[in-house]
């Protein structure tokens, strides 16, 4: 069964069973918790309740039961004696179930959120990640969901404690056990550090490349193979930002080659031969990526693109602007295109064309997001119900997320992007 068809916020998994023992009358019992860390993890090792004496076992059981009722009641400071208790004596329950694990990580959470001692709460991180070692060493077959767990709450709430690039690794390794089982959290915070890692030369094009695709296979599958509505929108907002940081490792000259982009996007081409607009676009990806002028593809697809997308009788000014851009003049292009829109364009068709190329410059050149939204949205306004402003539109809003750092957190993310509603709204409309 497919992990990931979890709901939308999809952090936490599925964590409270019944207990594995009879419930048992609990004692009151006054708690005199000082917010106390554990300082060692289990003495005794990966310690089962069938590794104790009887009457040891019984306690313990005991103890575990009663402080799993005050976890499910999030009454963290009541349960920590008794669970600390568990802990120390019989980490590993019934060999089988790791719920000790989970709710030592819940509990040192909520001491961490509740105070404002700095000493305290780097207390309460080094404990969790102590549990964290120590579960995967007791839950070998759970390593996955612990790394995952660990790089995603480590690239969000606790900052600083472990660099970049051993979340990133943590998050990678994660990613290649799981498949296409990766949990949808793990894909965020991969991806954002894969493009920083990349982009400040720490790791490899290789590795970044190599990530990437891991990635898209990863989300591709999941949006088309998930089985309920959160679920699939949660894998669609997801899909929306990695769609959008693709297209920057795509303008990025030398990180794929004219073999990429001639298997991704040529048989688009073939299949459209008219289309001025994606017969340019790829035009301008195969000269960025070094393809061979004498290629037979890039011969058929410059005679299309001379002969069919340049008009031989075009303004002045759009001759000016088309030169600019041929050049990587982003900036004089934009003020030569937006001249022509204003002042010489015929008709409303002309002016949503080169007002969103200059959406599309802003986009992959001159990473001016706000502009390129701008100029989306005004091409709508010359032509209204257009798929591609709307998808650009929906890239724009998923780049607003963690692209550049952690931001506030996946469950803000996923509750706020407007993206998905921009995102299925071109895939009703007009897709050309």
């Amino acid at each position: 069964m497919i992990r990931n068809s979890i709901s939308l916020i999809i952090l936490l998994g599925i964590f409270f069973i019944a207990a594995c023992s009879p419930k048992v009358q609990e004692t009151v019992v006054t708690p005199t918790v000082k917010e106390e860390v554990v300082k060692e993890l289990d003495p005794n090792g990966c310690i089962k309740f069938s590794d104790l004496s009887v009457d040891k076992a019984d306690q313990v059981t005991d103890d575990y039961n009663l402080y799993r009722d005050r976890i499910k009641e999030k009454d963290f400071k009541a349960a920590y004696p008794r669970w600390k208790n568990v802990y120390e004596n019989a980490p590993s329950t019934n060999g089988r179930i790791d719920y000790v694990f989970r709710d030592g990580l819940k509990i040192y959470s909520d001491f961490y959120e509740k105070t404002s001692d700095a000493q305290l709460k780097e207390k309460y991180v080094d404990t969790m990640m102590m549990i964290y070692e120590k579960a995967v060493i007791c839950f070998p077959d759970k390593k996955s969901y612990y790394m995952s767990k660990q790089g995603k709450e480590f690239f969000y709430t606790y900052k600083d404690k472990l660099s970049d690039e051993e979340i990133y690794k943590m998050l990678k390794e994660a990613a290649k056990m799981d498949g296409n089982e990766t949990r949808v959290s793990t894909i965020i915070p991969l991806s954002s550090l894969n493009y920083r890692l990349y982009s400040d030369g720490t790791i490899t094009v290789d590795d970044a490349r190599s990530t990437m695709e891991n990635v898209n296979g990863i989300v591709e599958y999941n949006s088309k193979n998930c089985k309920d509505s959160e679920t699939c929108n949660a894998w669609t907002q997801v899909e929306q930002y990695t769609v959008e940081l693709s297209d920057r490792y795509e303008n990025q000259k030398g990180f794929y080659d004219c073999n990429y982009f001639m298997d991704k996007y040529y048989a688009d081409y073939e299949a459209q031969p008219e289309n001025c607009e994606l017969i340019e676009d790829l035009y301008r990806k195969l000269k960025k990526s070094g393809c061979a002028k004498e290629e037979p593809r890039m011969v058929a697809l410059v005679d299309q693109f001379k002969g069919k997308c340049i008009e031989a009788a075009a303004p002045t000014t759009l001759k000016l602007a088309r030169e600019a851009l041929e050049r990587e003049e982003y900036s004089k292009a934009v003020s030569l295109f937006e001249k022509y829109v204003n002042e010489e364009a015929p008709d409303n068709e002309k002016k949503a064309k080169y007002t969103f190329t200059i959406a599309k410059i802003y986009y992959a050149h001159l990473n001016k997001f706000s502009k390129s939204r701008e100029y989306a949205q005004k091409a709508l306004q010359y032509r209204s119900n257009w798929g591609a402003p709307l998808i650009l539109i929906g890239k724009l809003y998923a780049s607003s997320g963690t692209l550049c750092g952690p931001g506030t957190g996946f469950d803000s993310q996923v509750v706020t992007w407007p993206a998905i509603d921009k995102w299925n709204e071109a895939k009703r409309a007009d897709p050309r």
